[in-house]
């Protein structure tokens, strides 16, 4: 659980966390001003911290997320 906490974003981490998210925005028809979205983003910060720490492991974890699955607007 510590490492959870003391997770650092360096470029490569925002990278990844970032181009997920977005990836996430498009596929589920949400902008980023919505307040789905600022959910989502938390989730998928929590993801990265999960160990989910590489794009595919991201895209894995986002398509399993029922929370991200039920934010859609598709």
């Amino acid at each position: 659980m510590r490492n959870f906490f003391e997770t650092t974003f360096g470029p490569t981490e925002l990278d990844i966390v970032g181009t997920a998210f977005t990836e996430w925005m498009a596929v589920a028809n949400v902008t980023k001003d919505s307040p789905e979205a600022e959910l989502a983003a938390a989730i998928v910060i929590n993801l990265f911290r999960e160990g989910n720490d590489t794009m595919p492991a991201m895209r894995r974890a986002i398509a399993a997320h029922r929370g991200l699955n039920e934010l859609r607007h598709v």
